[in-house]
């Protein structure tokens, strides 16, 4: 069952718990899925405030950068494939930085990557726009209607996460509980 975001603030708070989840496991890797303007650079925002150094970071899309190094500890590799072409291999000096250290990924666009340097280790977000009343039908009673005639907020995102080798299944195992009590579609 997806988690629901139902607003950048949850998108923000749902990666501070992935950051403090990830630091002290041997995952290193985090691989985000989404359309153009789907929450990733936002997701990746919480994922590094979360970290000892986070507070001196500023978190932009590495779009044309293709890579942002982050000063927080562990470092945080903030990586965009977007403008590269299918089955790319990652970038030499971000293959590089990884094997170095103990330095944490966060890869948007990861379906650039060709599948075999996908690291063994990993998890998968994949966020996904849905209207309000989509997302009731489906998981939770229906919304009562406000008298309110904004409609900034009438879509929500949906978060799937998937784990990619043992270690991270077990991280992700532990992580759920606690991704579930906040995230749960019966708090629309």
């Amino acid at each position: 069952m997806p988690l629901i975001l139902k607003h950048a603030e949850d998108t923000v708070e749902f990666g501070r718990l992935l950051a403090e989840a990830m630091m002290p496991s041997p995952v290193r890797s985090l691989y985000l899925f989404a359309d153009l303007g789907g929450g990733k650079t936002t997701l990746t925002r919480g994922f590094v405030s979360a970290l000892p150094g986070g507070e001196n970071a500023e978190v932009a899309s590495p779009s044309f950068t293709l890579c942002n190094i982050y000063p927080t500890r562990p470092e945080v590799l903030h990586a965009d494939l977007y403008r590269l072409s299918e089955g790319a291999s990652m970038p030499e000096e971000m293959e590089e930085l990884m094997e170095e250290g103990n330095a944490l990924l966060v890869l948007e666009w990861p379906e650039f990557l060709a599948p075999q340097h996908y690291a063994e280790e990993r998890l998968e977000v994949r966020l996904v726009h849905a209207e309000k009343h989509e997302v009731n039908a489906e998981y939770a009673p229906p919304l009562k209607t406000l008298d309110n005639a904004d409609n900034s907020c009438k879509s929500f995102r949906l978060a799937e996460l998937e784990a990619h080798g043992s270690a991270a299944e077990a991280l992700l195992g532990q992580l759920m509980p606690r991704l579930e009590q906040r995230f749960l579609p019966e708090q629309l």
